[in-house]
Parts: structure tokens; sequence; C-alpha cells
């Protein structure tokens, strides 16, 4: 064992590119995290500085991955801690990807009560957000988007 290895968590995801193709596979969380208390959360993976970050696909392969050319990821997420209740009001969305992709799902939007508007929650975005659906949970590159509605 090199003396520069971390312990890492897999997590699986799928990750979707913007170039249509689909990724199966696990993403290494380190054990803490410098903005938090608690483990590192996938989230806390892509807000990371630096463009790209380890991957293995489900046949064993290593990669690096750009974070750029994703359109959205995956997840289930790890049981959730009831002492970190998310705050924010949900509204539910469509969401359009640059290459015609469509997600729809809830989005929390923890913004101030001004600036509480869809509009004003994805013009706040720098990476990537939560959107959840019934089938999973996902987040979501707004680089990608080309556009969000909301639903109903």
């Amino acid at each position: 064992m090199s003396i520069y290895r971390v312990e890492k968590t897999e997590i699986p995801v799928v990750i979707f590119q913007a170039d249509g193709s689909v990724m199966k596979g696990v993403v290494f969380l380190s054990a803490a995290t410098y903005n938090h208390m608690g483990t590192q959360t996938l989230y806390d993976l892509m807000k990371e500085p630096g463009d790209f970050f380890p991957f293995r696909s489900e046949t064993g392969n290593f990669c690096v991955t750009n974070k750029q050319t994703i359109t959205h990821i995956r997840f289930e997420p790890r049981a959730s801690n009831p002492q970190y209740q998310t705050l924010g009001h949900r509204e539910e969305v469509e969401v359009r990807f640059v290459g015609g992709e469509q997600l729809t799902g809830t989005v929390i939007i923890e913004m101030p009560e001004a600036k509480s508007r869809l509009f004003d929650f994805i013009n706040a975005m720098d990476g990537f957000f939560a959107l959840q659906n019934q089938e999973a949970h996902y987040l979501v590159n707004v680089r990608q988007l080309r556009d969000v509605s909301p639903k109903g």
C-alpha cells in the first residue's frame, strides 16, 4: 500500500454524456470533505476544483472523466441524516439538454425569499444541481441545459 493512498467509498452511478453516451460504474468518495462535517457526497465531488474526476466502469476499466461533458448523473443517495433537513420550496420542472434529452422531476429552491423564482435559482447555479423524480436522484449540469420549464 502506498503512503499516498487514501481510503475511498465507491458509489454506483450512471453518467450521461453530452454526446449521447452512457457510462455505468463507480466514483470514489472520501471519508471527509473540506466544506462540511461528514463524508463527501457526489455533489461535493462535482463541486471540487478541477475538471476531471476518477471513474471506474462496470467492466473494471479506469479513467478520469471530464465534468463539463456530463449532462446528468443518476445515483442512489446514501441514507440521509435527519439532522440535515433541506430548506426551501419544491418546484416540479422539466429540463431539456442541448442534445435534446429531457428529464422531469423536483428541484428544491434554496434561495432568499426575494430571489426564489426558478429563473433566479438556475441563474445562481454554477456546475451541478440536484433533481429528484420517482425513479432516481440526479445531479444535472447547468452548463449542458438548453432550457428549464416549470411543470404543471
